[in-house]
């Protein structure tokens, strides 16, 4: 194991510390309609650490209870860190909406400290191992994987520092394995995007000068792909009149 496994692998066993809760009384979405029933009736019968990637995601396929609460969501959130961290699907529709439901239930401001400390330190950790390759599975890309903590309410400067530390190059390999297809320079933006302030936080660092300056710099050192990322940038901001 690297050293970023190992911090991704710490980070998911603080949080089973920071989330020892009991089962609650009900799933927190709609009862009897959107999950498969076997796995509603046996559901809240199995511990956190037992429940199976179905069951997480036949969860995220049901409605949100208009009741939904921290209870419902705390519970059994490291047994979703720890699919994220393997490379599993949480949700069908997308990685998007994997921490979408936390704001619901009043994060960041009324859970406990610990718990946001915990949350806030796996995404720093898995984000940190996504940059630089070292997650498994398929990689869900960059601005998916900020938009999924945006819209978690997940502070997201803390991972933009991050990008912000590669190297020259580094950043221009990523990004044009990001913005780049078939020759078309296009700076990815999901439209699961909708939360601010993260919304606007992460299409000013995609969009910013600094960022421009950094591809330019990097073409001049001889980096191929970064003329196409920086005419990616340039394009956007000359679209908001920059």
């Amino acid at each position: 194991m690297g050293a970023r496994t190992d911090a991704l692998r710490a980070a998911i066993d603080a949080a089973w510390q920071a989330f020892d809760l009991p089962t609650p009384a009900t799933t927190g979405v709609c009862q009897n309609c959107c999950m498969d029933p076997a796995i509603e009736a046996d559901f809240l019968n199995r511990p956190a650490r037992d429940l199976p990637d179905a069951y997480i995601r036949d969860w995220y396929f049901a409605a949100c209870d208009a009741g939904i609460s921290h209870a419902h969501v705390a519970w059994f959130l490291p047994r979703v860190l720890e699919m994220l961290a393997a490379g599993r699907d949480v949700a069908s529709v997308g990685a998007e909406v994997t921490f979408s439901r936390l704001p619901l239930t009043g994060f960041p401001d009324r859970w406990p400290d610990r718990q946001v400390r915990a949350v806030t330190a796996f995404a720093r950790a898995w984000f940190d191992a996504l940059i630089h390759g070292d997650l498994p599975g398929p990689d869900p890309g960059l601005d998916p994987a900020l938009c999924m903590f945006g819209e978690g309410a997940i502070d997201i400067l803390p991972l933009l520092a991050l990008l912000d530390g590669l190297s020259d190059a580094e950043l221009a390999g990523l990004l044009h394995r990001e913005w780049v297809f078939a020759q078309a320079a296009h700076i990815g933006f999901t439209a699961f995007w909708g939360r601010e302030p993260a919304r606007a936080q992460a299409w000013a660092w995609y969009t910013s000068e600094d960022l421009l300056n950094r591809m330019e710099r990097a073409a001049y050192a001889g980096h191929e792909q970064a003329f196409a990322v920086h005419d990616a940038i340039a394009r956007a901001r000359a679209d908001l009149g920059h």
